[in-house]
């Protein structure tokens, strides 16, 4: 069936051992093809950008999101970047995502990587512009009534790596993605139950029910908002300082939910 669908979609890149930590940049047609699918969302959603000029056009830069369940928004975002300045933004993304076929080959084409330090790190220092989304699933599976709200709990990995590669975090944040898909229950509530039901170790958050306009998200305006960089101004040393960690971190989470707070 993989070979199938490599045939069906000749652009996708074929995952394989070692690309969740390639730094290399990505094969550009194969972003083309991929910026291609992408406008049709773009459309879709009538998507527009407040505040692009906040990216650097060039050097590094770590774009730092909340994690909506339709997750579209980073994507298209990345799409304006590409459009504009030929760069591919550079995900970090969780491990589990290249243990699943046919994903791991469109997340490998876009040249994300597993979001460790050491990938990150090298990333930053090569002066790619990366991407992630510290709430990663707790926050992607919130019930309905938590929309718009951060869920980071102590994710603070992202904080440490922009301090240690001395390099800028930029906010960003899609408010209206959340309403793009009605999810009724708390999925990361229901995973830590199938979790010790299971006896798996670690949560396997699974909404049991995700509405949209049938297999679609909803047609939404999506406005995505995009703040002024936040930099470190602190020594690379100071990612081993938890308080100094901790500090930046809240400057930079202040930022993204005021950008949820957009209309």
């Amino acid at each position: 069936m993989l070979e199938r669908f490599q045939e069906l979609v000749p652009r996708i890149r074929r995952y394989e051992p070692g690309d969740e930590a390639r730094i290399e940049s990505p094969e550009v047609e194969h972003a083309l093809w991929i910026m291609s699918w992408l406008a049709l969302w773009d459309r879709y959603f009538r998507y527009s950008v407040v505040g692009l000029d906040n990216l650097p056009r060039s050097g590094p830069g770590l774009l730092v999101s909340f994690h909506s369940f339709a997750v579209v928004d980073i994507f298209l975002l990345g799409r304006r970047i590409f459009l504009r300045d030929g760069r591919v933004i550079r995900g970090l993304t969780d491990k589990i995502v290249f243990m699943i076929p046919g994903l791991r080959d469109l997340f490998t084409t876009f040249g994300t990587v597993v979001g460790t330090q050491k990938n990150g790190l090298a990333l930053l220092r090569s002066g790619a512009l990366a991407s992630c989304m510290p709430g990663g699933s707790f926050e992607w599976s919130r019930h309905r009534a938590l929309r718009r709200q951060l869920r980071w709990g102590e994710h603070r990995g992202y904080a440490r790596l922009a301090i240690r590669a001395a390099a800028p975090v930029i906010p960003t944040a899609c408010p209206a993605a959340d309403d793009a898909y009605f999810l009724p229950f708390d999925g990361w509530t229901i995973g830590k139950a199938l979790q010790r039901a299971l006896g798996a170790n670690r949560s396997l958050p699974l909404p049991p029910l995700v509405i949209g306009l049938g297999p679609l998200p909803f047609p939404v305006r999506l406005t995505q908002y995009v703040g002024a960089p936040i930099w470190p101004e602190m020594p690379p040393e100071a990612a081993d300082d938890p308080a100094a960690v901790a500090a930046f971190d809240a400057r930079v989470r202040s930022a993204v939910a005021d950008l949820l707070k957009m209309p």
